[in-house]
């Protein structure tokens, strides 16, 4: 994820900026409290609550708009804004373990941040920090544009002793567009550790992992065997290219293992992220068989 997170820092940092006059407004903000709704069942060892929470400011109507399309405008279109919304588990060590990994990815990437202390705390220092930044960036530049973040995570997967989450992000910090990163975990719920491919995996699964991953991506695209994977169906970079390699970027679910590409990673913006499902069928053999037993896996073969 290293290059993605460069392209990422790059292309965020590519704000275009007007040259018009800074209106003084009076902005108010607006909270949706941190709001949880009730316990959820999955896991008997692991539940869990939606966090939800936004902060948000109007923008003054910039000025390549006229009034009647100002007004025509969506409630998002009109305001600087931190949101978001994702799951908080309950059920011991494991659980407080899970919610630090999620919730420091989650500030991590919603503030274009790698380290400590540049990542904000909580969601509330995250709101505040974004907004006083799109603040100074009007106050000192004129730009007109608006920042916005929305995170949501979902549960992809709950079973006992295993536990799947998806973390969705749009960020825009002004640019010819956002970003629309993807995220995937797996963790170990008992001990709330996170899983890799060579946890899942028997060794040396490299080159028949990529063989299955080429194999879903070709059927995915209606490629033949011998179309080249930068084909206009497939869209992928580059010259000549007959491989695509397996990302860390996986989730597991009960249809089978998620991998997914982000933006700019092995397609143009334009194509979006690239999500490969592998079914459990095709997967069987790969997987180690203490995986199969300390997990219960009892996915369909």
């Amino acid at each position: 994820m290293t290059g993605f997170s460069n392209t990422l820092r790059r292309c965020l940092r590519c704000v275009t900026f007007s040259s018009v006059i800074l209106l003084v407004a009076l902005w108010s903000i607006q909270v949706i409290g941190a709001n949880q709704e009730p316990l959820r069942a999955g896991n008997p060892n692991l539940g869990y609550r939606r966090f939800i929470f936004e902060r948000s400011i109007p923008i003054p109507k910039p000025s390549y708009y006229s009034n009647s399309e100002w007004k025509k405008q969506s409630g998002d279109d009109r305001k600087t804004f931190w949101r978001c919304d994702y799951p908080v588990f309950t059920g011991g060590p494991a659980s407080t373990l899970i919610n630090r990994t999620l919730k420091k990815y989650m500030l991590t990437v919603a503030t274009n941040q790698d380290e400590p202390p540049k990542i904000p705390i909580s969601p509330e220092s995250a709101a505040e920090a974004l907004i006083a930044s799109y603040q100074k960036e009007r106050r000192e530049s004129g730009s007109e544009l608006p920042f916005q973040v929305a995170v949501k995570g979902s549960v992809l997967l709950n079973k006992p002793g295993l536990l799947s989450v998806r973390i969705n992000a749009h960020l825009f910090f002004g640019g010819a567009h956002g970003l629309d990163p993807i995220k995937l975990f797996v963790f170990n719920s008992n001990t709330g550790s996170q899983l890799n491919l060579a946890d899942i995996f028997v060794p040396q699964f490299d080159a028949r992992l990529n063989s299955l991953i080429n194999r879903a991506f070709r059927r995915k695209n209606g490629l033949s065997t011998m179309d080249q994977l930068d084909h206009p169906k497939g869209g992928y970079f580059g010259l000549s290219i007959k491989q695509l390699n397996y990302t860390n970027n996986f989730a597991l679910s009960n249809d089978g293992m998620i991998f997914v590409y982000n933006e700019y990673e092995i397609a143009a913006y334009a194509n979006g992220p690239t999500e490969i499902l592998i079914p459990w069928s095709e997967l069987h053999p790969l997987l180690k068989e203490d995986f199969k037993a300390q997990y219960a896996i009892t996915f369909a073969q």
